[in-house]
């Protein structure tokens, strides 16, 4: 995670799932909880690379609501392409702030003091 072009984003890099275990949901639980944890770490968006010919991890991200960007050419060593997907997290909405929300007058003690004039750095007297 980590600021670019003044967004907040997260990164996943080299998810792997071996072929005996693929098909059984654990890619979309890892994936899942990681942006679970990207969310309440407050990112804006999450994004990634997979070669273009990775039907398996494409139709993964595309159900999790991935978006592709870009398409860099021969990116990896092996020349293959990539397409560049990202997750675009909804902006919140800041809170209303009501000043008088926070304050419940029955269990605060208010107690009024008006300056008597007796010490110059107000009337705790008896302190």
């Amino acid at each position: 995670m980590g600021e670019h072009c003044g967004t907040f984003r997260g990164y996943i890099a080299m998810l792997v799932v071996l072929k005996p275990y693929r098909g059984k949901g654990i890619a979309t639980e890892l994936v899942t909880r990681s942006i679970k944890e990207m969310m309440e770490s407050s990112c804006e968006e999450v994004t990634l690379e997979t070669e273009v010919t990775n039907k398996g991890a494409l139709a993964l991200y595309g159900r999790l609501g991935f978006i592709r960007t870009k398409r860099p050419f021969h990116y990896y060593l092996n020349g293959v392409d990539v397409f560049r997907l990202k997750l675009l997290f909804p902006r919140r909405q800041p809170e209303p702030f009501d000043s008088m929300a926070s304050v419940d007058d029955e269990s605060h003690e208010y107690n009024e003091h008006i300056h008597c004039g007796e010490n110059p750095y107000c009337c705790q007297h008896n302190m």
